[in-house]
């Protein structure tokens, strides 16, 4: 080992808790620092390396940050307190010299005393800032000891030096499993190598209780589950840490209130437990409150006329007049548009205060374009309120149970795509007597997030009617979904001639390669003759986010380069007028963003991405470091459900696997409004075709609703 000092001059590359720097030397550093300063002369230990490309360079193990000794390092030192600017710094250098830090320290009466513009409290807080900044230091270069070479994310020591202050080191020591919830991006496989690299005992009740919380985290955001039965709970757990969760550590976690029990043996989450039970509840307390049947005479006005709609609608019109809580499904081209059109019209002629939503962004404004109604997603009619939570920016409903929604009936349409803990919010803020229509197609996939609500509440015998006569020509499109949802094979369209309902064409390539040449061309040379816009009017979808050259990862890559006109920028995948996606619920600049929401990338700095969101229009500022947002020329078939696109391009080949199945076929190729083109093997549509979801859903709500 040898030790070197310098003055870092220039950062070359800092990512991931990785420094590569240059010293005013002209020496090149590199090794595990997250906090480096321009200016801070620094002590590294390490040793030279000479790098066949880059020549000598030094790798560090160790640093620490030297406090400076001649006068102008103090000056730039002391500028990072608060109420010390340039001017002040100067004129306390000069008064005290080489003794500055240790009177700013030490003396701050001195230093009010002394020096004009700094009252006693603010030399009080300055005399704070260095000592902590002092002690802070210390503590980042010991997290750096501990934790560098573990690759963790690099906001992991900047958070816990926020949140814990000098005391960090002692705080991962005693529990690094409380890095899953201190650190975002960290998960339990990461905070147990941590663990086990600090020497914790394998067996300790902080690790069993840390591997049955991530078994059933995993279980819900990777399978949908809202909980576990014991059997495969402890299996769940034993894959994880190669022992039982013990129960000291279930009955603390029960203590805790952070799972709770499902029946003799099962566990869930606290907060899914919570969610499903309230659901169930609330749907039972709104059959049961008062808003009965109709009489269709009895509210005065007109009654419409049911003769414009087949015998299958009529009778959903019937039953939705018959029930406080009903559900309208069906598949593509049966009706369920026009019906819920003709349902909201009756409740108009009533003067009935009526609320339009939709999980989505686009899908709100597909149900406005078609109801001729305003309509918002689910979030915004509940009235999102940020709020900060340590680093973070979260969000609640300003509507719920204190605070009901003012509407005498609440439409919600793309059901399949809410999930347990939505459905909850959602019923929660519905009073008591308020009537609630709820449309989806059941036979589309499940919602992202854990339970299959809509699901559920159609076993449970839910007041509901589904739609099976296809009522429109729509084409082949249409005919393949109803073709796919019954087990049967699709049939492709002989050409594409949308006019003529041949809208679902297919090209053969079983070379993956090839296939992204075909569908570059797609976009480059055949969707803008037809009048569609490349970007916005066609949309790719992929079964998968990055294994294959047919995910969304790689078809991004090739999408980004044959549309975007404008340079790379280093640093970013991103490019201005790039095509992304927001992958979180959040509230950025005082705008609420949603999971799914589409938008334009309109500018980027040093520092932040401008993104023009749509449905409605919103310009948010997302940091380049810290963002939840990605290219979206192809997207997952699960992050365009609920709204649908003029143009689909869908590659399908073998390379998908048993993943690809039935209902992911089926909820991709109805996204189409006018083409459908699936590029590649036909057998691939076949064989998912005959593929049901390989793991049904574990869930309550149906045993609860049933009591």
């Amino acid at each position: 080992m040898e030790t070197i000092n310098g003055t870092i001059d220039r950062i070359n590359f800092a990512q991931n808790g990785f420094l590569i720097a240059k010293l005013e030397t002209g020496h090149i550093i590199l090794g595990n620092c997250t906090e480096a300063t321009i200016g801070q002369e620094y002590e590294f230990r390490g040793q030279w390396t000479d790098h066949p490309k880059f020549g000598r360079q030094f790798k560090f193990d160790h640093y620490r940050a030297i406090l400076p000794q001649d006068l102008d390092g103090i000056r730039r030192y002391i500028v990072r307190a608060r109420w010390v600017g340039p001017v002040i710094a100067r004129k306390i250098v000069k008064e005290f010299g080489e003794d500055a830090l240790a009177v700013l320290k030490n003396d701050p009466e001195r230093v009010m005393e002394t020096i004009s513009g700094i009252t006693l409290a603010r030399a009080q807080e300055i005399s704070q800032t260095l000592k902590n900044q002092e002690k802070n230091e210390a503590a980042t270069i010991e997290l750096e000891s501990m934790l560098g070479g573990q690759h963790l994310p690099k906001t992991t020591i900047p958070s816990l030096i926020t949140k814990y202050g000098h005391d960090a080191p002692a705080q991962v020591r005693q529990n690094p499993y409380g890095l899953i919830e201190d650190v975002r991006g960290i998960g339990f496989p990461t905070a147990d190598r941590v663990a086990m690299a600090l020497k914790y005992e394998k067996d300790s009740i902080e690790r069993r209780m840390a591997a049955s919380l991530y078994a059933l985290q995993d279980a819900a955001e990777s399978r949908g589950h809202t909980w576990l039965p014991g059997d495969k709970f402890a299996e769940r757990v034993g894959k994880l840490i190669s022992l039982a969760p013990g129960e000291d550590a279930i009955l603390t976690l029960l203590k805790e209130k952070k799972v709770e029990a499902v029946g003799t043996f099962g566990v869930a989450l606290a907060d899914l437990a919570r969610d499903e039970t309230d659901v169930a509840g609330l749907v039972r307390m709104l059959l049961c409150s008062g808003a009965g049947p109709i009489d269709l005479m009895s509210l005065g006005g007109p009654v419409i006329d049911l003769k414009g709609l087949a015998p299958d609608q009529q009778e959903s019109f019937r039953l939705c007049m018959a029930n406080p809580v009903f559900i309208l499904t069906g598949a593509p081209g049966t009706g369920k548009t026009y019906t819920l059109r003709r349902i909201i019209e009756q409740f108009t002629t009533w003067n009935f205060n009526i609320a339009l939503a939709a999980p989505t962004g686009k899908a709100a404004k597909r149900m406005s374009e078609m109801i001729d109604r305003p309509a918002s997603t689910i979030h915004r009619l509940l009235g999102p309120e940020p709020y900060q939570e340590g680093t973070e920016t979260k969000f609640s409903f300003h509507y719920g149970v204190g605070a009901h929604l003012p509407f005498d009936l609440v439409v919600i349409d793309e059901f399949s795509m809410v999930d347990v803990s939505l459905a909850a919010s959602l019923f929660r803020a519905i009073a008591p007597g308020t009537r609630v229509l709820i449309v989806g197609d059941h036979y589309q996939l499940p919602s992202v997030g854990p339970g299959a609500v809509l699901r559920d509440l159609l076993a449970a015998g839910l007041p509901s009617y589904e739609l099976t006569e296809i009522k429109r020509n729509t084409g082949d499109i249409v005919k393949a979904c109803h073709a796919i949802k019954d087990g049967r094979p699709a049939i492709p369209s002989p050409t594409l001639e949308p006019e003529a309902g041949y809208n679902l064409r297919h090209i053969e390539e079983s070379d993956p390669v090839r296939i992204q040449q075909i569908i570059r061309e797609i976009f480059c040379e055949r969707m803008h003759p037809r009048g569609y816009d490349p970007v916005w009017d066609v949309q790719v979808l992929s079964p998968m986010n990055e294994r294959t050259l047919l995910s969304c990862l790689h078809m991004n890559e090739m999408l980004q380069g044959a549309l975007n006109i404008h340079p790379p920028i280093k640093g970013t995948p991103f490019r201005i007028g790039d095509k992304v996606l927001q992958r979180k619920n959040e509230s950025i600049d005082d705008e609420f963003v949603v999971n799914g929401d589409l938008g334009t990338v309109l500018e980027i700095s040093d520092s932040d991405i401008f993104v023009m969101f749509r449905y409605p229009d919103r310009k948010v500022r997302i940091k380049r470091k810290d963002h939840h947002i990605t290219l979206a020329y192809c997207i997952t078939i699960h992050k365009l459900q609920g709204s649908e696109s003029p143009v689909i391009i869908f590659p399908v080949h073998s390379s998908f696997g048993g993943f690809f199945s039935r209902e992911l076929l089926y909820t991709g190729i109805s996204r189409a409004k006018d083409i459908c083109i699936t590029i590649g093997e036909w057998s691939a549509v076949e064989a998912a075709g005959q593929r049901a979801t390989s793991a049904r859903r574990i869930t309550r709500l149906t045993e609860l609703l049933k009591g």
